[in-house]
């Protein structure tokens, strides 16, 4: 017998991981460009606005464990695109900085949203409301799972 909740295509869980997957897979032509992976690109984001910012506080703002964020710092190391130094006002603590290098990436990766809207063949006004759309259900998501925004 049948059970319509349980098909695949009546699954909100596997919209979203697709949706991720596909949209990965699309900015991937644009990183390469920037010799930047998926996480290291939404990492450069915190940096380009923060310029620099305390290791845990930008592993709480990507939602990354210690474990996965350490490989992206140090992979964006590499690229000397960050520098991670010590806290002056507390040697157990860690800051990420931006680099010249880094933040001369700045003016073609502020072409990427454009890009990725055209690609998608999106208004600004249609990417704009797909944001809105998804903060929606992401608070949703994270009310449930009992975590601050």
């Amino acid at each position: 017998m049948s059970h319509p909740t349980l098909k695949l295509e009546n699954q909100l869980c596997f919209r979203a991981y697709t949706a991720s997957r596909l949209t990965i897979r699309l900015y991937k032509p644009i990183l390469d460009q920037l010799k930047l992976t998926y996480p290291q690109y939404v990492t450069m984001l915190v940096l380009w606005d923060e310029k620099e910012i305390g290791f845990r506080e930008l592993g709480k703002k990507l939602q990354m464990k210690t474990g996965t964020l350490t490989p992206v710092i140090q992979r964006l190391e590499k690229l000397d695109y960050v520098k991670k130094v010590k806290d002056p006002l507390d040697d157990r603590k860690a800051i990420v900085q931006l680099t010249d290098a880094g933040e001369a990436l700045i003016p073609t990766a502020s072409k990427i949203p454009k890009m990725l809207a055209e690609s998608l063949e999106l208004t600004e006004e249609e990417y704009l409301e797909y944001i809105k759309t998804m903060d929606a259900l992401l608070g949703k998501l994270y009310h449930a799972n009992h975590i601050d925004m």
